[in-house]
């Protein structure tokens, strides 16, 4: 503690000031003596009065050569002489101001307690929220779960609702449909039925394209024919709806083709007075069933009587006839299941010829042409009696 005191003193400063001090003193005392010898009087003043008046002077004069030698020397003491005051009020405005930012530290310090108090509350809350939000987690889950499932199953059903309502408009129209085709048919409206085989044409082995072109056109002219005898409308008014792609198909596939081929068109479904028919091409193979004079059927009948019972035993030939054509594989109608037809002279005449005969007859039914795969199947009817 000494030893601090000692080496913070100034001792610069305090040699400097005994040094001066002495040498003024000394100075003073030696003008005194001289002036005091001299008896020298200033200002009216006693000799005495004079040497008493520069000794106080030369005092003076040490006090203010101390002060002029500390402000030079020192920085502090010239501090001290001329800003003290200004000094001390920044030490006012300072102390003023650390007192202030204390009580502000304080009050800070209060505030970062409360804080604190607040946060440790907060805390605490969190953490219980923490467990409760932890509890209601796996509810929350199975609650997400269920409602994923439910909009699942809504989506379904809204699907399925839409479903139902286009199935419900497809039955509307469709009953409407059938309701029209109803009411056409009851009162015979419909021109074709569907699959009904509307022409037939026999294509030749290695036909080129144009002969298989020509054959298309003959098919839709006998085509427009047969609708306009049906309808009573004139040919400009039949209008045939075909699958162009398709039909270029089926010429392509005639065309150049070493095996004999037949086209059957066929309409592609129920067609009412005043609508487009439309059409469809079928093609075979075309194949030898029958030759020219082949017998079909025979048969030997013991019955006479009316003409009812040989009208039936004719059908019932007819019948025998088209299940044999039809074994054989020709092609029958899509509609009627008959593999030709026949003339109804010819039909009666054999009749006839039946109820007439008074012994026993053998009917023969005969090929009146050559017959391939597509048919017709014409035939020709011999009855003749048995000796």
């Amino acid at each position: 503690m000494h030893i601090e005191i000692l080496t913070g003193m100034n001792w610069k400063l305090i040699l400097a000031l005994i040094f001066f001090s002495g040498v003024f003193a000394y100075l003073g005392d030696v003008v005194g003596m001289r002036i005091g010898k001299k008896r020298v009087s200033l200002f009216g003043l006693r000799p005495r009065t004079t040497s008493r008046f520069i000794t106080a002077f030369t005092g003076m004069l040490i006090s203010v050569a101390m002060l002029v030698t500390m402000s030079i020397i020192s920085d502090d003491v010239r501090t001290a002489l001329f800003s003290m005051k200004f000094i001390q009020s920044q030490l006012q405005t300072l102390t003023r101001d650390l007192q202030k930012s204390r009580d502000d530290s304080q009050l800070m310090a209060l505030n970062l307690i409360d804080s604190e108090k607040r946060l440790d509350e907060q805390q605490k809350s969190l953490q219980t929220t923490r467990l409760e939000l932890e509890k209601v987690l796996p509810d929350l889950e199975s609650a997400r779960r269920e409602l994923s499932a439910i909009q699942k199953e809504r989506d379904l059903l809204e699907t399925e609702k839409e479903s139902l309502v286009a199935a419900v408009a497809d039955l509307k129209t469709e009953s409407e449909t059938l309701r029209k085709g109803l009411i056409e048919m009851r009162s015979g409206r419909f021109a074709v039925f569907a699959n009904e085989a509307l022409a037939q044409e026999a294509v030749e082995p290695m036909s080129n394209r144009s002969d298989v072109e020509r054959i298309f056109q003959n098919l839709r002219d006998r085509i427009e024919r047969v609708l306009a005898a049906r309808t009573g409308k004139n040919l400009s008014e039949i209008v045939l709806s075909v699958d162009l792609q398709h039909e270029e198909q089926t010429i392509a596939q005639c065309t150049d083709n070493p095996v004999r081929k037949f086209i059957r068109a066929v309409a592609a479904g129920n067609t009412l007075y005043g609508e487009d028919v439309r059409i469809t091409y079928e093609v075979q193979d075309s194949v030898l069933v029958y030759r020219k004079g082949d017998m079909l059927y025979e048969s030997v009948l013991n019955t006479t009587g009316a003409e009812a019972d040989a009208e039936a035993e004719m059908h019932l030939i007819l019948r025998m006839v088209n299940r044999k054509a039809t074994n054989d594989s020709i092609k029958p109608d899509p509609t009627s299941g008959k593999v030709g037809t026949m003339d109804a002279t010819e039909f009666f005449d054999a009749v006839d010829a039946i109820r007439t005969a008074a012994s026993p007859v053998r009917i023969e039914v005969t090929a009146a042409d050559n017959i391939y795969t597509e048919g017709p199947v014409q035939v020709t009817i011999s009855v003749r009696k048995i000796p």
